[in-house]
């Protein structure tokens, strides 16, 4: 009678939840999405395509030979964990692809997260290969509609849940140069030097309270009456690169622009260097990364000090290495080299843009703890974002020393930060505005 049963119920389409259909939900859709559905609550990662890539990486492993069903699963890992990290550092798709020949000047192996995911998603996309190839047969008699559902199912979830953290506001252009008004003319007219500290991961804090705690790093220990104090937020567009087009050219975009001849005659560093500026770009790490030693010269900077230049001209003072995966100078000693410069040379006006490093994701802890982070009354809440903003003190302290020096000529300083925070956990990625940048501005009196 239960055969019977059965056999109707197979009939009339009951047999979609089958033995073998859920099989094939959990060797092609559960266990490659296995670790990003463990950490889901905790951890952030923009997955919204993933899950049907391996569920269609498992359909047509059921007719290949196992070797090429292993490589199809191997190839959906590798798209996934791409997307994972272009969708996490604003990376447009043009921008993440031609990102990929510089994967030699980056170590992820230092970050043992990275190592941690790496292997994780390598093994559990190996078994559900070798799952699929082992069963084959008997999974091709398995309905589809179960394993669509479950991967749409988590497409929804990953819809709802992460991507509001990665949408950003669609607004006209904005930019803390903008806001401020410093626009070539003004700086030209002032007669002062100008600084741009580009902060790398700099959000916009969501406590006004915690800004207010790293911007104090700054301000603190200026010289009364010597600056008017600035701050405020912008929206950005892209990644880093997409920083220097928004904050040097006025506009959206990224290196890409530049290299293809987008027109850079309005960008400040060739309006500044037109007027008699020394225009110099400093950065912890090589020219080669985005092509910088190419474009930037283009847009007007007249000397580059990267860490191809920094360490030959000054051995002595660039010993050490700051950073994980991007290993590289240390904000702090660049820093120093950013002070030498602006006080060389004081009758010619000097245009310098300083793009930082060592906060870059993912981070190594500063040896110190300005922000109070390990005591029992840190100054930020969040551990990962107080530990972060250990970092970002670095830099502020360094300004802030540059700024008080009385031997500097006037001087105009605006750091900004590039883009949001890229973190991965809720916690911490609730402690920035979606979307926007913090910006402090001194403005000298003179």
């Amino acid at each position: 009678m239960l055969t019977n049963i059965q056999a109707r119920a197979n009939k009339n389409g009951y047999a979609v939840f089958s033995r073998n259909s859920l099989l094939f939900v959990l060797f092609a859709v559960v266990i490659p999405n296995f670790l990003f559905l463990l950490t889901a609550p905790f951890y952030i990662a923009s997955r919204l395509i993933s899950p049907f890539l391996y569920l269609a990486a498992g359909v047509v492993g059921l007719f290949l030979p196992a070797r090429l069903t292993f490589l199809l699963f191997f190839g959906a890992a590798v798209v996934d964990v791409t997307l994972i990290v272009m969708i996490a550092f604003h990376l447009p798709l043009d921008v993440a692809l031609n990102s990929l020949q510089y994967s030699a000047s980056i170590n992820p192996a230092a970050s043992l997260l990275y190592v941690s995911i790496a292997v994780i998603v390598t093994a559990t996309s190996a078994l559900s290969a070798y799952l699929i190839s082992r069963h084959r047969a008997s999974l091709r008699e398995a309905s589809l509609v179960p394993a669509l559902l479950v991967a749409a199912a988590l497409s929804c979830a990953d819809l709802a849940w992460t991507q509001p953290y990665f949408r950003k506001p669609d607004v006209a252009f904005d930019s803390a140069r903008v806001q401020t008004g410093m626009s070539a003319d003004a700086i030209i007219g002032g007669g002062s030097n100008m600084l741009i500290v580009m902060v790398e991961g700099l959000g916009a804090f969501s406590d006004p309270e915690e800004r207010d705690a790293l911007n104090s790093m700054l301000t603190q220990n200026l010289p009364q009456g010597r600056y008017v104090i600035e701050a405020g937020q912008t929206y950005y567009s892209g990644s880093t690169t997409g920083a220097a087009a928004r904050e040097l050219c006025n506009r959206w975009g990224d290196y890409i622009d530049y290299l293809t001849g987008t027109p850079t005659g309005d960008c400040l560093p060739n309006k500044l260097a037109a007027a008699g500026y020394e225009t110099i770009a400093f950065h912890g790490f090589g020219t080669d990364m985005f092509q910088r030693d190419k474009w930037y010269p283009d847009i007007g900077f007249q000397k580059l000090e990267f860490l191809d230049q920094l360490e030959v001209e000054q051995p002595e003072h660039f010993v050490r290495r700051c950073g994980s995966v991007f290993n590289g100078l240390c904000d702090a000693d660049v820093g120093e080299a950013v002070h030498a410069a602006l006080k060389a040379e004081p009758e010619t006006p000097k245009f310098i843009y300083w793009l930082t490093l060592n906060s870059h994701i993912p981070f190594v802890k500063n040896e110190a703890d300005p922000m109070a982070c390990r005591s029992e009354m840190p100054r930020i809440h969040n551990k990962t974002v107080c530990e972060l903003s250990n970092l970002w003190s670095i830099v502020f302290e360094q300004v802030s020393e540059i700024a008080a020096d009385p031997e500097l000529a006037p001087t105009d300083i605006l750091i900004v930060g590039d883009h949001h925070t890229p973190l991965w956990e809720r916690a911490a990625k609730d402690g920035f505005e979606l979307g926007k940048v913090d910006w402090v501005l001194l403005r000298h009196r003179d």
